[in-house]
């Protein structure tokens, strides 16, 4: 069983205060519509407090737990709300249909007895697919018991066909039909010009193309099987057979069916055929919340985890503005309380004009929410991020203040930095980049530090630490011990979505420092570099091995989309290979902005060689570094290349500066065998300096062929050179790149 809280609140009044009058009246009384969500809403530990805090919640939950154990041959339970350790294996399971719809079942209908129990009772009912056995066992065609029974059947005969595919499309129906062919069904109709279409993996993939080619945008859903199509029909009269087992009953509670669309009648709700076809058949949802949706008046609950059929509803184009749509349990990614989220939709619900029995309700009114944190954000974050303070921020008090060494450590490091800055008086709290630094002379003072010390320190270590006294505690620290990751926290802090930026061809991701700055304390940053960047593991050699390296540790701070990417030079191919992993992965990319990215090759032949750059080209490459850098800076460039193939010749353990180097060539090999295969549907954004733009079209060739959704270009100022970090990446071109990428990101926000 499972436990309830050991604290003692106080209970809370039954019956709250009544609504204040309104023109010396009560406010009229709101009729309740309860929605019932499809599979995909799903979570580990959905509704976790509320099985320690109300009862109610936690007897349901016991209580059907244990009628599904003979039918499931596991205790539900246990994958509900699993151990620490066994999370991941509780993720895995809840994602197999037969586990998944009787999940479903008993969150949603433990939650409508919760609110019924609080005077809460529906006037009308509408679910998606497995929510509409909710809704009749809710309404009473359906015991609890047979209700229980006939979805763990549901759910493992479904397990048992062959795996398939379903895909999101921003399309009517009639639009729809016209791509269907002899295999593919119509599955869904989410809104006016939101379907889905469900089949064999083969078929949708092929569709998935043809719409690339046309340039529509799709999305992949999380989903084992092809439910709602022609590959459900094996199952049919078999679970027909069942139905006939159990005793049905006309609805006590008008609700809307998924087959038709309307109201559900009593011939239908118990005839067997029926359930067999609602499995088979198109949920036409759409349709169905377009009846709620003609009378205002009606508030419309969500009653199961997240805010899946709310969105859809506020989506809807027959939507009335003043109609009130709220849910019951947090989304998984809103990190509330789910007490707190619970009872600010009571406290919604009861302004509206819903009178509210408080029952054996715990509970005060709800704290002030927290701010949404990432992910992997901490605490202390802010305290060590003084480099990243935003322009308009008062800059900390150390950094106007002499500090002097004050041991042997920090004066050897002080007089490092000062060699390499070439300044005489530098202060224990002297900023970095505020003396002056940059990426180049970040590597020649970690290699300095390398040779004193006989320490690697990452190089990304100096925009968390960017102060003597900061690195000396690096130093302090055992390096050895410390994961190695590509993703670098350079601005963890923030409300708004984080935006992932991809390193250039050097792998290092020092010169994002500005554009994370500029970009505002309210956005989040991380930078990613190159795996081999430490000297400890070998560096990737192509791009389809970096994006799929990197879009795992990215999923480590953001599990799920929207996703807003970017990606440097180089760093936009690999970007672009995320964007297209994700997309075939059914998540969202909302953003995909392009800094200067470099020449890209792209054809749907498997046969294509990769993009050669014309002798003419690189000479001109080599000309513009000659002028720019001068002589025996290229020349430099081209003797470590040289020492770092004669050290790896001979096995010898690479110096950081030469490791540089042999990342730097490595992205360079992925760069130019790199040749893009699938067209990309979603909208792009290139940020390309005025001189990059009056350059040959040819440059941006490959991407223009490549982008079939809409391709914007925003002009920026600045220089980009190939082989150092852009001048459009400093002051003063980076503050306008930042505004305009700023700009793009809310946006889409808003959109």
């Amino acid at each position: 069983m499972l436990e309830p809280s050991t604290r003692q609140p106080q209970q809370l009044p039954k019956q709250l205060p009544k609504q204040l009058l309104i023109n010396g009246q009560e406010p009229k009384l709101q009729p309740v519509a309860f929605m019932f969500p499809g599979q995909g809403a799903q979570y580990v530990n959905m509704g976790l407090e509320l099985t320690h805090e109300i009862s109610t919640f936690r007897v349901l939950i016991d209580r059907c737990s244990e009628l599904l154990k003979p039918h499931l041959g596991i205790d539900l339970r246990h994958v509900l709300y699993p151990k620490q350790e066994q999370t991941n294996q509780a993720t895995e399971q809840l994602k197999q249909t037969t586990i998944t719809q009787p999940a479903l079942f008993v969150i949603e209908y433990a939650l409508a007895q919760l609110w019924m129990s609080w005077g809460v009772r529906p006037q009308a009912m509408i679910g998606h697919s497995i929510g509409e056995y909710v809704a009749a066992c809710v309404a009473g065609v359906f015991s609890l018991e047979d209700a229980l029974s006939l979805v763990a059947l549901r759910g493992q005969m479904m397990q048992q066909l062959p795996g398939g595919s379903m895909l999101a499309v921003p399309l009517p129906e009639q639009e729809v039909q016209s791509l269907l062919g002899q295999e593919l069904s119509l599955a869904v109709i989410n809104g006016p010009s939101q379907s889905v279409i469900s089949g064999p993996t083969d078929a949708i993939a092929l569709l998935q193309n043809q719409l690339d080619q046309q340039g529509l945008e799709y999305r992949r859903l999380h989903t084992s099987h092809a439910f709602h199509s022609k590959m459900m029909e094996p199952i049919l009269d078999s679970f027909t057979d069942q139905v006939k087992q159990v005793s049905l009953n006309p609805p006590q509670i008008p609700y809307l069916s998924n087959v038709t669309g309307t109201w559900i009648t009593a011939e239908q709700a118990v005839n067997p055929r029926y359930w067999a076809q609602h499995l088979r058949q198109t949920v036409r949802f759409s349709q169905g919340v377009q009846q709620l949706l003609k009378q205002p008046e009606t508030i419309l609950l969500e009653v199961g985890p997240g805010r899946t059929l709310s969105t859809l509803t506020k989506r809807h184009s027959q939507k009335a503005i003043e109609q009130l749509v709220l849910t019951s349990v947090r989304h998984p990614r809103q990190e509330q309380s789910d007490l707190s989220f619970l009872l600010t939709t009571v406290e919604q619900l009861r302004a509206a004009g819903v009178p509210v029995d408080w029952d054996g309700c715990y509970g005060q009114t709800p704290d002030q929410q927290d701010i949404p944190r990432h992910k992997g954000q901490e605490d202390d974050a802010q305290k060590h991020n003084s480099t990243l303070l935003a322009p308009d921020q008062p800059q900390p008090e150390s950094s106007k203040t002499f500090v002097a060494p004050r041991d042997d450590l920090e004066r050897q490091l002080t007089k490092i930095w000062q060699n390499v800055l070439g300044i005489k008086s530098i202060s224990v709290t002297d900023n970095f980049y505020d003396l002056g630094g940059d990426s180049l002379l970040a590597v020649r003072l970690f290699a300095e530090i390398e040779k004193v010390f006989h320490k690697k320190l990452p190089l990304a270590s100096l925009l968390m630490a960017p102060t003597v006294a900061q690195l000396v505690n690096q130093l302090r620290q055992d390096q050895g011990s410390a994961p190695w990751s590509s993703v670098v926290p350079i601005q963890p802090n923030g409300s708004k979505p984080p935006l992932f930026c991809i390193h250039g061809a050097g792998g290092n991701v020092l010169s994002f420092r500005d554009l994370a700055r500029y970009l505002g304390s309210e956005q989040p940053f991380y930078g990613l570099q190159s795996l081999g960047l430490d000297g400890k593991q070998t560096p990737l050699s192509t791009v389809e091995d970096m994006a799929r390296c990197y879009l795992k540790e990215i999923r480590s701070i953001q599990p799920k989309g929207p996703y807003f990417l970017s990606g440097y030079c180089f760093g936009s191919k690999i970007a672009l290979e995320i964007a297209q992993l994700l997309r075939l992965d059914g998540e969202t990319v909302a953003l995909l902005a392009l800094l200067e990215p470099s020449p890209l090759e792209f054809s749907t032949s498997e046969n294509q060689v990769p993009y050669q750059r014309s002798y003419s080209d690189r000479l001109k490459g080599l000309f513009q570094r000659l002028i720019h850098r001068g002589f025996q800076d290229v020349l430099k460039q081209q003797f470590l290349k040289l020492v770092s193939k004669l050290y790896q010749s001979f096995g010898i353990s690479l110096p950081q500066s030469l490791q540089i180097i042999k990342v730097q060539e490595a992205n360079t090999f992925a760069s130019k065998n790199y040749v893009a295969k699938r067209y990309y549907p979603n909208p792009v954004t290139m940020f390309l300096t005025s001189e990059r733009i009056a350059q040959s079209p040819e440059l941006q060739k490959g991407w223009i062929e490549l982008v079939t959704g809409k391709l914007e270009i925003q002009e920026i100022s600045g220089k980009h050179l190939d082989d150092q970090p852009g001048s459009f990446l400093k002051d003063p071109h980076v503050e306008l790149l930042a505004q305009k990428i700023r700009a793009c990101i809310d946006q889409v926000i808003v959109s």
